[in-house]
């Protein structure tokens, strides 16, 4: 009897102590639940962050659009060209109807002639200064935006300077958006949240998806101001995140934070946590049973799961821009230890992300730049998904491209290049093309593939002299393609196109040489040949070809590049060079030791630009154990 009851009492020790074990377990599972609710709303306050950060980039990158297309414009250029006086000027700008488009397009604009106050301005606010901007623009020979608050107001302002032979100072166009609650509406509808814009002390403007008026969360974003840059915290039962803005701005992205842990929940108290704990016990025996002679998943012998998401590898250092399918930023990817090396990703649009169309033709150029091993073809290192959205890890090329290589060697100089760098860079590129084109499947069939897209744009020089040709984002191929361009279907820069493309028709190879040589008329004249006001006149200046004055130029250019742009062009399509190893034996002798005046130009143009870019990338800050694609400064426009 005794025994007996000892053996009750035992065993009702051992209920209570299983009880009082599984209360405990119930109430860490609770809190775990409630930390794990907590992290994932702090990581989607902080994605929103980030995608606002890249809404606002976006933003700016239209603006930045704009104002290089205003520079561009042939009658402006021609009044600053000719030096007319300042009163002119204001009447052209602010009365001529051929300035109407961009006075329509912008909420305020100014044109600086040197380092004072503008010489016009229209609907700007009091206040307003951008001569630090007009700096940066001059100094990069290219578009530099930024955000400004002024007045109460926050601009997004954007500057590009006029490229002009013999000028000491190029004059600088500078257009200006008022950010107000709509524009920051369309922001938090990309960010999809809730989203702030501020200066670290105040929210200047507040602003929700489809522009409606979000309840709560105002005092979380009055305390998120403090937020380290990028910073995540919970405040009031929301979630707030910070990312950096240009202008030493900043965005804040709120979400709701969880309402509260499950264990609270749970009906009848005591019973309830007898009933949990019963059920756990049973759960852990099942999943003790079904898990012996279970192996355990493979793992790598890095001591992590093999089938980890690879996007952690890459943190974002800044946007270096967008085309029309993908945006395009340096980043850093990292290894075991301290193994770190800068790539470039190029992420397909979020409103291109639902599009199957969209999505087919991005794999297809990943999977075609895969295939290509070839020293002047940037290479692919990387392709995956992260937030839904697919991306390519390229080789890093640290250089600039052949439009910023020209433009800043006249407005030096006033002289183009040297042509023995003009030829060997046009033969580096034709080496590419002639790979490209005369690439096979594993059948041995030709691929007959064609860029269609040869401007300067896509070509880099480094300051080791390679040259690089980048972006078959619209290339054709007669097969293993799911995203062919159909006839009729117009693709490309349209300053550098062939007729035949021009039209919409079927093309080959001599496509991309013909935008070759046009490319080459560029880099000797400073200027594209086709110049009309808008794209669709471009388009059709295109399609019929170079005229009489335009072949009339081709004759005056020096000696190869005249007889090469003229074959390349050649209205009749048997004339014209049959491949680029053809084109490029052209340019052999005058290609010797090009690559000693393209290094030393690369250099002297933008050794110190480089030289901080590689400084940047080799200590940017990164997250090892992010399982994220994660940007810290979006904000920072490279």
């Amino acid at each position: 009897m005794a025994g007996r009851t000892r053996t009750r009492g035992a065993a009702l020790l051992v209920g209570f102590a299983f009880l009082a074990l599984t209360g405990a377990t119930v109430v860490v599972l609770a809190r775990a639940e409630g930390g794990q609710a907590a992290k994932k709303r702090s990581d989607e306050a902080r994605a929103s962050a980030l995608r606002g950060a890249d809404a606002v980039a976006t933003l700016l990158g239209a603006l930045e659009a704009q104002v290089q297309n205003g520079t561009s414009n042939p009658r402006l250029v021609a009044a600053l060209d000719a030096r007319v006086d300042a009163e002119t000027l204001r009447d052209l700008l602010l009365d001529e109807p051929w300035w109407e488009s961009f006075r329509r397009s912008s909420d305020g604009f100014a044109l600086y002639t040197n380092d004072a106050q503008p010489i016009v301005a229209a609907r700007l606010p009091p206040g307003f200064d951008a001569r630090t901007l007009v700096r940066e623009a001059r100094a990069a020979a290219r578009a530099r935006s930024t955000l400004q608050v002024v007045a109460g107001q926050v601009l997004a302002v954007a500057a590009a300077p006029v490229a002009l032979a013999g000028r000491s100072l190029a004059p600088a166009l500078v257009s200006v958006r008022v950010l107000d609650a709509g524009a920051v509406a369309e922001v938090a509808e990309r960010a999809g949240a809730r989203v702030a814009l501020s200066d670290g002390t105040e929210a200047l403007i507040v602003a929700s998806p489809q522009g409606g008026a979000a309840a709560g969360g105002s005092s979380a974003l009055a305390r998120g101001l403090d937020l380290p840059l990028p910073g995540a915290g919970l405040f009031d039962g929301y979630a707030v995140a910070a990312c950096g803005l240009p202008g030493e701005l900043r965005i804040l992205a709120v979400v709701a934070a969880p309402a509260g842990l499950w264990a609270s929940r749970l009906p009848g108290g005591a019973l309830a946590i007898s009933i949990v704990g019963v059920m756990l016990a049973l759960a852990s025996f099942a999943a003790l049973s079904a898990g012996r002679g279970r192996k355990k998943a493979p793992r790598d012998a890095g001591g992590t799961d093999a089938a980890a998401p690879i996007a952690g590898r890459y943190t974002l250092v800044s946007r270096l821009g967008e085309g029309g399918m993908a945006e395009i930023y340096s980043a850093v990817t990292t290894g075991v230890g301290t193994f770190r090396r800068p790539v470039v990703i190029k992420r397909l649009k979020p409103e291109l992300a639902a599009d199957p169309r969209a999505v087919a033709q991005f794999r297809d150029e990943a999977n075609l730049l895969a295939a290509f091993n070839h020293p002047n073809i940037v290479a692919v290192h990387d392709f995956g998904r992260w937030d839904n959205r697919f991306f390519l890890a390229e080789e890093y090329v640290a250089g600039r491209n052949l439009r910023e290589v020209v433009e800043q060697c006249f407005a030096r100089t006033g002289r183009p290049p040297a042509p023995e760098l003009i030829a060997y860079v046009a033969r580096e590129i034709l080496k590419a093309l002639d790979y490209a084109h005369r690439l096979e499947n594993g059948d041995g069939r030709p691929l007959e593939i064609v860029h269609r897209d040869i401007s300067p744009e896509n070509i880099v020089v480094t300051p080791q002299g390679e040259v690089k040709l980048l972006d078959f984002g619209i290339v054709k191929a007669a097969e293993g393609r799911v995203t062919k361009t159909e006839i009729g279907m117009v693709k490309g820069n349209v300053s550098f196109m062939s007729p035949e493309q021009a039209r919409g028709l079927d093309v080959d190879g001599r496509a991309d040489l013909y935008s070759l040589a046009l490319v080459l008329c560029f880099c000797l004249t400073g200027r594209v040949l086709y110049t009309a006001d808008d794209v669709y006149e471009r388009l059709m200046q295109a399609a019929t070809g170079p005229g009489q004055d335009e072949r009339a130029l081709f004759q005056r250019l020096p000696r190869p590049f005249s007889t090469v742009i003229a074959r390349a062009t050649d209205p009749d399509l048997g004339r014209r060079y049959p491949s680029a190893r053809e084109m490029a034996a052209d340019l052999k002798d005058w290609a010797v030791n090009g690559a000693t005046p393209t290094a030393h130009l690369v250099n002297e143009l933008f050794g110190a630009e480089l030289k901080e870019e590689a400084r940047r990338l080799a200590t940017f800050p990164t997250v090892e154990s992010s399982r994220e694609l994660v940007s810290y400064s979006s904000s920072d426009r490279g």
